[in-house]
């Protein structure tokens, strides 16, 4: 299994492709490696305070990969925010 850090650089590259499927998938990679290097042990929420927004103001961490592939809005904030675009 890849290190936590070369599964975020994946991410990073399929938000950048614009890709919502391949980040998705790179993102659970993600978490998976993050657990198996024993980091987590808080169960953070990615909380947004826009209003009027097609998504949920406070999403679990492991449930934004299912809003990656699902909402596009939320697609794009979150590569604005991940890669500085």
């Amino acid at each position: 299994m890849a290190s936590s850090k070369e599964e975020w650089q994946k991410y990073q590259d399929a938000l950048r492709r614009g890709d919502r499927e391949a980040a998705a998938e790179a993102f659970r990679r993600y978490l998976e490696a993050k657990k198996a290097e024993g980091g987590g042990g808080s169960k953070p929420t990615l909380v947004s305070l826009g209003l009027r927004k097609t998504y949920p103001h406070a999403i679990p961490l492991e449930q934004i990969p299912e809003e990656l592939e699902r909402n596009p809005e939320f697609f794009e904030l979150i590569k604005r925010a991940v890669t500085k675009a």
